[in-house]
């Protein structure tokens, strides 16, 4: 009887230290969260799209919040932190540069009666190696067309469509960055975005 419970008490205890997490692997993860930086250009937080004589929209804004919304769901660490433009880029770091917003109106040949308006975002990236070597990253939208004059009195759609066209800009960006051998240990899901 004494035989067996000490039997019992022995495989137990083995296989509770054959389950804990071996400490060589605790330096591993902690490693490649303090590798990782989420940052972005400072200039992002004032940039915006003149879309009238009085009316502007924060498409920096729209980027930032794209980048925090994404890269959540991406990685482990998802706070951003700002970048101004005399800092050091450190190796590890994931910085959201840029954003533009084209945008065409097109009108009915020869007349100024409108036909339909096109959106499509560009966003930058600047993605640091562990060796400290930059490489750009380059994020784009498909185009989205309104068939209402932008920003006139009976368009409610504009701005969202713009919002949508940087979100998709920025998951285009970050998908590319977490198939880079260097980010795609860290991703939660590689294969995110793709289609």
């Amino acid at each position: 009887m004494k035989s067996g419970f000490a039997s019992i008490l022995i495989l137990a205890v083995l296989s509770v230290n054959c389950l804990a997490t071996s400490p060589a692997e605790i330096p591993k993860i902690e490693t490649s969260e303090k590798f990782l930086r989420l940052q972005y250009s400072q200039e992002l937080e004032t940039k915006v799209l003149k879309v009238g004589p009085s009316h502007e929209i924060s498409i920096g804004q729209f980027a930032l919040q794209s980048f925090s919304d994404t890269s959540s769901r991406l990685f482990s660490i998802n706070s951003l932190s700002p970048l101004k433009s005399n800092d050091p880029l450190e190796p590890g770091a994931i910085v959201l540069r840029k954003v533009q917003v084209d945008r065409a109106l097109e009108f009915e040949e020869g007349t100024t009666k409108f036909r339909q308006a096109t959106f499509a975002s560009i966003v930058e990236f600047l993605v640091v190696s562990r060796s400290g070597e930059p490489k750009r990253i380059l994020g784009h939208s498909e185009q989205i067309t309104s068939q209402t004059l932008p920003f006139s009195e009976e368009d409610t759609e504009s701005k969202s469509k713009i919002a949508n066209s940087i979100q998709s800009a920025v998951e285009e960006g970050l998908n590319q960055i977490v198939t880079l051998k260097e980010f795609s240990s860290l991703s939660k899901s590689q294969n995110m975005f793709q289609r």
